[in-house]
């Protein structure tokens, strides 16, 4: 993930991408929470398929999905592999035998499917919206809903100096690797990145702390107001368009309250 990629999605047409973001931002976000509250694997399956298939139409290469989704899918594996273990009642197999037994339950099985399936629905629907909303919009829709300014501030500092940062952390490595003339063992690996980590992390806090004091000396404060940046109603046909949107997750959220 780098600036040049997200430069080069800005310059494709898609229907998605023309849509205005005040209703992209309040459909992916809403899509996010009720994935976040169904209690069934099939709607949660149901909502990650609707995902893909919005993906999809952006006509970006499945790499950068799959790539996306690496980190949260082995945080949903090994959440999926503790409740094989800790949840339920009812023992569907067991693995050793004692005293170090380890023993499936059913409950947990089902459990743990409908975790992943969440967590895999709200990643893809958070990344689909990054991909085809730019950040500001995502930022000015936030404000209309009365987000905390500083919470919003926050996350654009971060979205404005996490490339630098990044390609900091890339240079560092790249240096460290030409310097090293012998194979270094998983260990030696280990404490190297995690030196570049602390050094990161380090002049991160360093670089906030100056941005903060110059923005303090140029009159910034928690309690002003930011330029309004829609200056126009939603339109006529995005907002047709939007409440087309919304019927999914709505009927996904109906149909998990009465079932």
């Amino acid at each position: 993930m780098d600036l040049d990629f997200y430069k080069s999605v800005g310059i494709l047409d898609t229907p998605l991408q023309r849509l205005d973001g005040r209703v992209k931002t309040v459909f992916f976000l809403f899509g996010i929470i009720v994935s976040a509250v169904v209690s069934h694997w099939y709607l949660a399956a149901a909502l990650w398929l609707a995902a893909i298939a919005i993906f999809y139409t952006l006509r970006l290469p499945w790499r950068f999905l799959a790539q996306r989704l690496l980190i949260p899918l082995g945080i949903a594996w090994i959440v999926f592999l503790s409740l094989l273990f800790t949840n339920g009642s009812h023992p569907l197999l067991t693995l050793l035998r004692k005293p170090f037994a380890l023993v499936i339950y059913s409950e947990g099985v089902w459990l743990g499917i409908l975790i992943m399936l969440r967590i895999m629905a709200a990643v893809t629907l958070a990344c689909v919206l990054s991909c085809s909303t730019p950040m500001v919009e995502i930022l000015e829709t936030l404000r209309i809903f009365k987000l905390p300014g500083i919470m919003v501030d926050i996350a654009d500092m971060m979205f404005r100096y996490v490339f630098i940062m990044a390609e900091v952390a890339r240079s560092m490595r790249h240096a460290q690797m030409c310097r090293t003339f012998r194979r270094l063992s998983w260990m030696e690996k280990i404490r190297n990145v995690g030196k570049v980590a602390i050094y990161v992390l380090s002049k991160s806090l360093d670089r906030s702390i100056k941005i903060y004091n110059a923005m303090l000396s140029r009159g910034y404060s928690e309690e002003n107001t930011a330029p309004v940046y829609f200056t126009g109603p939603v339109p006529s046909p995005d907002l047709r368009a939007g409440l087309l949107l919304m019927s999914f997750p709505l009927m996904v959220l109906t149909i998990n309250y009465f079932i």
